[in-house]
């Protein structure tokens, strides 16, 4: 019975003294905005620091990029390739963009992880990355290795 009493205090629509109470949609509608709010501007992942042993032997290289999104949401499509020289696979290899505009001014930076798993001794190309929301006048494109995890 109380379960019913809270559901309608919520949503309104019971009567106290004679007068109608009407804030429960209200307060609803506040919160699922707070919570829209929250969820949209936290990350959803978490960096780690990754292993900076195998770091120290994992190149990146942006080959090509090209900028998607029709003016409205723009992001980098990136082509990277990532060389390991360790003995043992790593994965989640985690890059730092930044985009610069005609004058060189820096004008976005971020991080974008890419999925999967380089091999031992040996070079994969990731291709079609969406690596991040960047700014419309972004005219050049630099990235750099942040981290990486060891596979096992």
């Amino acid at each position: 019975m109380r379960t019913l009493a809270i559901l309608s205090a919520l949503f309104g629509g019971f009567r106290r003294k004679g007068r109608a109470r009407s804030g429960g949609i209200f307060a609803v509608l506040i919160g699922a905005v707070f919570l829209a709010c929250v969820t949209l501007t936290s990350g959803c992942t978490t960096h780690t620091i990754g292993n900076a042993e195998l770091s120290r032997n994992v190149y990146v290289e942006l080959v090509d990029w090209h900028v998607s999104g029709l003016w409205i949401f723009n992001t980098p499509i990136c082509w990277i390739r990532v060389v390991n020289y360790n003995d043992v696979p790593v994965k989640d290899v985690r890059v730092r963009f930044k985009t610069f505009g005609y004058n060189g001014e820096l004008l976005s930076n971020g991080t974008y992880t890419m999925e999967g798993s380089v091999g031992p001794r040996s070079v994969k190309n990731f291709v079609e990355q969406t690596v991040g929301l960047v700014d419309l006048e972004s005219d050049m494109l630099s990235i750099e290795l942040d981290a990486v995890e060891s596979e096992h």
